[in-house]
């Protein structure tokens, strides 16, 4: 499936990379999920949510955002995202992983 973060072409190294940048950016919140690669997409698995498999970059930021249930902890979320994605030593697939295409894109109904 194509993603319009990765491209029509995806590899098992985008999918690693996604996968540490969702980690990053949600370590230390309470309720955080754990994003694991799978070849063909990612699995959030969470205390709070039942796991879950994911196919695109806004499925899975749409999947964690739901794993957070306190409106804090999404702007928490949103600023760590922001911050994540501007950070220079974050450039190239991090950034657009983090990215911020729209937070209230990825975040949906759910901010």
């Amino acid at each position: 499936m194509a993603d319009p973060a990765l491209g029509p072409v995806r590899t098992m190294r985008q999918h690693l990379i996604v996968a540490a940048t969702v980690n990053a950016v949600c370590t230390g919140l309470p309720g955080a999920p754990k994003v694991t690669a799978l070849k063909d997409g990612w699995l959030m698995t969470g205390a709070a949510v039942a796991s879950r498999q994911c196919q695109t970059v806004e499925e899975l930021w749409s999947a964690v955002a739901v794993s957070f249930t306190d409106a804090s902890v999404l702007d928490r979320l949103r600023s760590r995202r922001q911050a994540y994605a501007a950070d220079p030593a974050n450039a190239g697939l991090p950034a657009r992983a983090a990215g911020l295409a729209g937070p209230e894109h990825y975040l949906g109904d759910f901010a």
